[in-house]
């Protein structure tokens, strides 16, 4: 299997390992014949890999229950070309300069590239399931006539690229969510089973590939020709999320249109620009909180809430618990 999935050297001892799922995680055990499971337990909380070989493809599911805030790496020792799906959890991934946020419900396609290693950020409290499998390269050479927007991908497998790539993550339609579930109910075998794998993939990246028809080759080339002040928007952004950002006007400051600019955020970072900025701002607020003793009201304010009740609301909603709550328990954790 080229994706692997492990963790930090620091979370890595006192690591309970089995090959058995636990009796409480038996509804996500994977019916599908030669399927590897690996059960990892810690101070930090629980993850359930699971894998498996499907015709030319693979199949992978992940699990973590983290009771901490904690990392996993994620690398590949070949080129592969995947399609991954939260279906529980928002994740923010760093690799190199880049970085994206992955929200639940979202699917998208992404390029992972040997020696890169993959950062996947997980907040305690969180319970998260994310499903991916490979995307045949051949599949895609053919398809890529008539979806063009996958031609840059491909190329940058062929050359060996060693960067990432990915399209946007959007929302996961029913259909492509019934194709994904089907993988995981086939009782046949042999080249039958083959088959119906390939067919299976095949629906989920054309059904994702059709719901990319909005994106432009216009808006592409605008978001490749002003990648450079798109980057620095975006690191603007990270130092100081509670600045108020006018999608509109700064958009036409890059010489975009609104939907050019957001289909870049989308393309780089799998999310809309209020929603990035709001990630930032909750991400600020959760060091100010660990990190300072300044009020609620305070830190509402230097993360660009005047109304430090709706701050709370945004915050409950990213995180799972109120500020309060958060700040409480992970004192207690140091």
């Amino acid at each position: 299997m080229p994706i692997e999935f492990r963790l930090p050297d620091h979370l890595v001892q006192d690591v309970v390992v089995t090959h058995a799922v636990p009796a409480r995680y038996r509804k996500l055990r994977l019916p599908i014949e030669d399927t590897a499971a690996l059960f990892l337990s810690g101070k930090w909380g629980s993850l359930l890999k699971q894998k498996v070989q499907v015709a030319d493809s693979f199949y992978c599911e992940l699990y973590a229950e983290p009771v901490t805030d904690m990392e996993l790496l994620l690398s590949v020792k070949e080129p592969v070309i995947i399609m991954q799906t939260m279906m529980t959890g928002s994740i923010r991934v760093a690799y190199a300069d880049s970085r994206m946020q992955l929200q639940p419900g979202k699917v998208g396609m992404q390029y992972l590239a040997p020696g890169v290693v993959y950062t996947i950020s997980l907040t305690a409290g969180q319970h998260y399931r994310s499903v991916y499998f490979q995307t045949p390269a051949a599949m895609l050479e053919e398809l890529s006539d008539t979806y063009p927007l996958i031609t840059d991908m491909l190329q940058t497998v062929k050359a060996g690229g060693g960067f990432s790539a990915h399209l946007p993550y959007i929302r996961l339609s029913a259909a492509m969510r019934s194709e994904i579930e089907k993988m995981k109910n086939c009782p046949l075998t042999g080249q039958a089973r083959a088959l119906y794998y390939n067919n299976r993939i095949s629906d989920v990246v054309i059904a994702y590939l059709d719901s990319m028809h909005r994106i432009t080759l216009q808006d592409s080339r605008l978001i490749l020709l002003h990648e450079k002040e798109i980057d620095e928007f975006i690191e603007r952004v990270d130092r100081c999320p509670e600045e108020h950002v006018n999608v509109e006007q700064r958009a036409h400051a890059l010489g975009l249109t609104e939907r050019a600019l957001e289909n870049a955020f989308k393309l780089k970072l799998g999310s809309t620009v209020k929603i990035y900025i709001l990630q930032q701002r909750v991400e600020k607020a959760k060091q100010l909180l660990l990190a300072t003793m300044h009020t609620i009201t305070d830190i509402a304010m230097e993360v660009g809430y005047s109304d430090p009740s709706y701050f709370i609301r945004v915050f409950k909603q990213t995180e799972g618990v109120t500020p309060g709550r958060y700040r409480s328990d992970h004192s207690a954790a140091i």
